[in-house]
């Protein structure tokens, strides 16, 4: 290399696979149709048993930025994936792609010319849209930006304006945020952020980009399976008593009780599905730490008590429940603003 020539930054883009052979090849053409030519795709398959691994073999082997794998190491997931395609890759950047996710051509060419313009920033938020069967069919974002309203508090409010793939990250600023967690089944991206947001990680909102991400609805994740399960419950839970630790421990006790609006969800989604020891348990806990103010747990009692009873079969009962439950509604705007594209 001469010297003073600086070399381009590169992308590292995890991504992990399983059983999506209907839908990989669409995400495969729109990495392969980047304006920014300094990337690689890390492709970790999870077990696939369909043609997934044999369609990404056939690009890699027409490419060799493809690289692809097979998971190593456990437990089984995404995030074990993603995990594994971080470690592997030197690459400046992370950024993380599911196998029916689509990106425009300037997707990596836009987020490396901001970040590389922003050193002091350790991961860059971008604009995306959400769609169905077709990029723009649905003419929704996936979130705004909201410059009245800060990022954490979004996000104890379940109106997050960031998610696992709508993020490039520093390669390095992510190790040292802890990566994903690969044992939680639920609520992953809302523990990564929380992480990131609370111990005082510099970010920036680029929402002035025009979007770059195109992210798929689909009503058969494996995330939205099962979701009353008590192990996604449990992973839950989890998430908010770490994200109230965290808090104190940063010398952030007075955002506590903004994590009141999380915890009526798991407090009352727990209850809902008859696990009525978790529901107490976290009761119990958001009244201790200071959660919940003593007539708000008063209120989240008597919705347990409803349906530990099974009452909410009656009417009126439900009816009240529903009303104790309205001050914790946060109204989130998630997936919900309308999208017109400019000429």
């Amino acid at each position: 290399m001469e010297v003073g020539v600086t070399m381009p930054s590169t992308v590292a883009l995890c991504m992990p696979a399983f059983n999506r052979e209907h839908l990989v090849a669409e995400t495969l053409d729109s990495v392969l149709a980047q304006t920014w030519p300094h990337w690689e795709l890390r492709v970790v398959d999870d077990g696939s048993t369909d043609r997934t691994k044999d369609i990404i073999a056939e690009y890699a082997a027409r490419d060799p930025r493809i690289i692809l794998t097979d998971r190593t190491t456990q437990p089984k997931g995404a995030c074990t994936c993603r995990n594994e395609g971080v470690i592997a890759t030197s690459a400046e950047y992370v950024m993380f792609l599911d196998t029916d996710d689509i990106i425009e051509p300037f997707c990596l060419e836009n987020r490396v010319r901001v970040m590389d313009a922003s050193p002091d920033l350790t991961f860059g938020i971008f604009p995306s849209l959400m769609f169905e069967k077709i990029p723009g069919d649905l003419r929704v974002w996936w979130n705004i930006d909201k410059p009245d309203t800060d990022e954490l508090t979004r996000q104890f409010r379940q109106d997050a304006i960031a998610q696992g793939t709508g993020i490039l990250f520093r390669r390095q600023a992510f190790i040292d945020i802890g990566m994903w967690d690969p044992e939680l089944l639920m609520w992953q991206d809302i523990d990564l952020f929380f992480r990131a947001y609370i111990q005082g990680y510099a970010y920036g909102k680029f929402f002035d980009l025009p979007p770059d991400l195109h992210n798929r609805t689909n009503h058969g994740s494996l995330s939205r399976k099962d979701f009353f399960t008590p192990a996604k419950q449990e992973s839950r839970a989890t998430v908010l008593r770490r994200a109230v630790a965290l808090l104190r421990e940063n010398g952030m006790n007075a955002r506590i009780p903004q994590a009141r609006f999380m915890a009526a969800e798991v407090i009352s989604g727990a209850a809902r599905s008859g696990q009525m020891p978790l529901a107490r348990q976290m009761l119990d806990w958001a009244s201790r730490e200071g959660v919940l103010t003593a007539r708000e747990a008063s209120n989240l009692r008597i919705v347990v008590l409803a349906h530990w009873t099974r009452a909410t079969r009656l009417g009126p009962v439900r009816r009240r429940v529903e009303a104790l439950l309205r001050p914790f509604d946060t109204k989130a705007t998630l997936g919900r603003l309308p999208y017109t594209p400019t000429a």
